[in-house]
């Protein structure tokens, strides 16, 4: 979570959550100061989350990113891992995400493994998955220059792959 800038009092949303996997990161990276809303579209994924036990401080929702209806400026970050290859609509959900960041707002877009692995999988998978990819640098770049997010970087490398970018001040 160094990499994402994340900081004691920040307000993070983490979405995709799924069974809460980054949870303790972003936990660790607040230092007992400021909030998780972890969101999925999923219930099962959710109901294994809660069963974690995790703090107060972590709230869980049940929503679909693209269309959350979360007050406009609500979070200081936004963090996607290993998520964004499975947003039926893209550009949408991260607009919605934009919205929802507070001014100089950060989104950071995450996998745990390389673009090229995550990829190879999908590409391999039969069902829901299959076709869902992560963009290169420049493509990646590209979305979320139309999303009007800037600063964008991207680390593409074969173990980790990390696109971070700020909402405007």
């Amino acid at each position: 979570m160094r990499e994402a800038g994340i900081a004691p009092g920040m307000r993070v949303l983490d979405v995709g959550t799924g069974t809460g996997v980054i949870i303790p990161h972003l936990l660790r990276a607040l230092q007992g100061r400021g909030s998780v809303t972890a969101v999925d579209i999923s219930p099962g994924m959710l109901e294994v989350a809660r069963a974690k036990g995790f703090p107060d401080c972590v709230r869980f929702v049940l929503a679909d990113v693209t269309d959350a209806a979360f007050p406009d400026a609500s979070f200081d970050c936004a963090v996607l891992n290993a998520v964004f290859p499975h947003f039926e609509d893209p550009v949408r959900a991260l607009r919605n995400i934009r919205r929802m960041l507070a001014a100089g707002g950060i989104l950071c877009i995450s996998h745990p493994v390389g673009r090229e692995a995550v990829n190879r999988v999908h590409r391999e998978a039969s069902g829901v998955v299959n076709g869902d990819v992560v963009p290169g640098s420049e493509e990646m770049s590209a979305v979320l220059s139309a999303c009007d997010f800037v600063a964008a970087s991207v680390i593409d490398e074969p173990e980790f792959y990390l696109a971070l970018a700020r909402k405007p001040s």
